[in-house]
């Protein structure tokens, strides 16, 4: 039996399990697995309730040789499967998370197509929050599994199916990093994240930055006594936190040019490496100085750089616009990190990895992918910091409602996904004898 007619019996499969693939992604999305972190005032997750049945899922094909369902943080589940190959294979790991974010009352307001959570098709398009952020990923890896399972394919290398809470808020520590460090590692990921079906080889990295000054507040008619010198120290009786802050941003202004100039990759758009004000509150009253004003800076980076490279600029940048203050430099701007970095993916195109899996595409589709560059980061991030090579590869596309309304992917980008992950199995893990 050779590979193409192995890849067209699980194409057939497929096919035939159309149905079941879209009940399976409707009741996927209406379980409401909202990422715990971000839900609205009064509002529950069934973040739970989704993962257990997921594992119940896993445990019905009586395929995977282990099925894991644990939680580091309570109420933060993640399921895992391992299918164990012969020996002599590569082994394969597939990601999705469960967690979604919410939809704010705004949106449900908004939301023209069945409703946030219902999963069911309409216009040739399944509709829910998590449809294409990444449920349908999620539910294509499954069925992939199961066409390998279906045709009794022994595979050479292991098999690993993953799911994982926490994506959406950063915490990789109780999501794929714990996956991590409970053994389940593979030679090659792929994170099944919407790229409309592209293979996304390399992505930009991502740090945050929360920033706080303390000034001295006082009442607004004291501002000439605030920003003028004056005959005493003591006389020196406010300082405006806002004012030491925009100091702050200048310099990160100038900070962020320079960094267009140095770091260029001819896959990405100039100024691939970035510097944004995301977030900035200060001031206690409208009548009043600032007492204190706390930033948010986020910054997107190249894969011509580092993250180290990039913190130690911001830090260092931080210290020479306080040391150069006659307040800042006695009362030290405070900063922290509030989520892991991520560092830029860079996986190259003529890599083994990347040639399988566009081969992979191209038995399915009939014509060569698209591969290029990430415009998000995830999960995919942090496991290459890990040292394990990755894609983003998966249905759907940023431009259909993710995080917004009207979530939606399209059929047929399910099913080809499944497809192409079956055929990626197949030619990355090898068949046994």
């Amino acid at each position: 039996m050779n590979n193409e007619k192995i890849i067209n019996q699980m194409n057939e499969y497929i096919d035939s399990e159309k149905e079941n693939i879209l009940s399976t992604l409707k009741t996927y999305i209406n379980y409401r697995s909202i990422n715990t972190e971000q839900l609205s005032e009064g509002e529950e997750t069934e973040m739970v309730e989704c993962q257990k049945w997921l594992q119940g899922e896993l445990e019905k094909m009586n395929y995977f040789d282990k099925v894991d369902y644990y939680e580091l943080e309570a109420g933060r589940p993640n399921v895992a499967g391992v299918r164990k190959g012969e020996g002599k294979g590569r082994s394969l790991m597939f990601n999705t998370h469960s967690d979604v974010v919410t939809v704010s009352e705004e949106q449900k307001k908004e939301w023209t197509v069945l409703s946030p959570f219902d999963g069911g098709v309409e216009d040739g398009m399944v509709w829910g929050r998590g449809a294409t952020d990444m449920k349908s990923g999620g539910t294509s890896m499954l069925y992939a599994a199961k066409a390998v399972n279906a045709l009794s394919l022994k595979l050479k290398g292991d098999l690993l199916l993953t799911y994982v809470d926490g994506e959406e808020s950063g915490r990789a520590e109780i999501g794929i990093w714990s996956l991590l460090d409970r053994g389940y590692a593979a030679d090659f990921g792929i994170m099944c994240e919407p790229t409309n079906l592209r293979i996304y080889n390399k992505s930009k990295g991502e740090i945050y930055f929360d920033i706080k000054i303390k000034g001295v507040s006082t009442h607004i008619c004291n501002r000439y006594k605030t920003i003028w010198p004056q005959r005493t120290k003591e006389e020196q009786i406010g300082v405006n936190a806002i004012d030491k802050m925009v100091k702050l941003i200048n310099a990160f202004n100038e900070l962020e040019r320079s960094w267009g100039l140095d770091y260029y990759d001819p896959n990405l758009d100039p100024g691939a490496t970035t510097l944004t004000i995301s977030q900035i509150k200060g001031g206690e009253s409208f009548s009043s100085q600032a007492g204190e004003c706390r930033m948010m800076i986020a910054s997107m980076i190249s894969p011509q750089t580092t993250v180290d490279n990039i913190k130690k600029q911001i830090i260092d940048t931080i210290e020479y616009v306080a040391k150069h203050d006659h307040w800042l430099k006695d009362h030290m701007p405070e900063y922290r990190l509030p989520f892991p970095p991520k560092v830029p993916l860079n996986v190259p195109e003529d890599d083994a990895t990347i040639q399988t899996m566009a081969a992979s595409y191209e038995q399915v589709m009939g014509v060569s992918p698209e591969i290029k560059p990430s415009p998000f980061v995830g999960d995919c991030n942090y496991m290459f910091e890990k040292g394990i090579k990755g894609i983003y590869w998966g249905p759907g596309d940023l431009s259909m409602g993710i995080h917004g309304t009207n979530e939606h992917v399209p059929v047929d980008q399910v099913i080809n996904a499944a497809k192409m992950y079956a055929a990626a199995i197949v030619n990355w893990c090898g068949i046994a004898e």
